[in-house]
């Protein structure tokens, strides 16, 4: 707990500039690994589409076989065999994210 009001200014403008270079890497990211230990310890990739194709985000597992995707339809197999419309289906990360925390409380299918 800061002593003084100074000391409570200076928090503040640290934290500020710790907030802008966590803003200036995230909009450089085009991938997340998200781990989710209230799932099952499931592990979500969420990766940004080329910018040249889209500005979608897909949310996938970890598995073999290239593990599952989730789309407007729900959990889909064979990640490969999506197109690409299907795949990177969520506007931003942060929707991908909740959407695919909300999936995982049913049985991947």
């Amino acid at each position: 707990m800061p002593d003084s009001p100074a000391d409570l200014h200076a928090e503040i403008a640290r934290l500020q500039h710790e907030l802008q270079e966590a803003q200036a890497l995230a909009a450089d990211a085009t991938e997340y690994r998200v781990l989710l230990p209230d799932a099952g310890g499931e592990t979500l990739i969420v990766r940004r589409q080329s910018l040249l194709h889209g500005e979608g985000w897909a949310v996938s597992t970890m598995g073999r076989g290239g593990g599952l995707a989730l789309t407007l339809e729900g959990w889909q197999d064979a990640i490969g065999a999506l197109t690409v419309d299907r795949l990177f289906c969520w506007p931003d990360p942060t929707t991908a994210i909740r959407k695919a925390r909300t999936a995982l409380t049913s049985p991947l299918s």
